[in-house]
């Protein structure tokens, strides 16, 4: 593949194990550990057997690290992981735009593993406890559960 930068007359988007993805995300390549083929917009945190391996975030998890970028990737195959910038993240919720992103805990009723939830951004002593979850804040609204444009950061 080619270099990241100009070549030339165009630009080039795509490395071997660095993407830019159509949203504005910065994409990595890791490998799926998910246990199934992945799911656009999956939260996933690093596993732990696997080198370069993720799996979907769990319910309270404190290190969210990405967004799958594809479906239909099975399970220990390469997947595109963004990481930074715009991601099309799914969420359990209903999305309002400009809200806080986080992965949910035992007390979200919508919460889902390997997915986010929306809500106002919280206020102490929850603030400190949820910022650790926290993905980012999404760009656009969804009225009901599904994906919606992210500006994801990590914690």
């Amino acid at each position: 593949m080619g270099q990241i930068g100009n070549a030339g007359t165009a630009w080039n988007t795509k490395s071997e194990n660095l993407m830019f993805t159509q949203e504005g995300g910065l994409a990595i390549r890791m490998i799926n550990k998910t246990g199934a083929a992945s799911i656009k917009g999956s939260v996933v945190e690093l596993e732990g057997t696997t080198d370069k391996g993720v799996e979907l975030s769990g319910i309270g998890s404190p290190d969210p690290i990405g967004i799958i970028y594809d479906s239909g990737i099975a399970d220990g195959d390469f997947v595109w992981v963004v990481v930074s910038g715009f991601a099309e993240v799914l969420y359990s919720t209903a999305v309002t735009r400009g809200t806080f992103a986080r992965v949910p805990d035992s007390g979200d009723t919508s919460g889902t593993a390997g997915q986010a939830i929306a809500e106002p951004l919280p206020s102490p002593p929850f603030a400190s406890d949820k910022h650790f979850q926290e993905i980012g804040h999404p760009a656009e609204s969804i009225g009901s559960p599904g994906l919606a444009l992210t500006v994801l950061h990590f914690n």
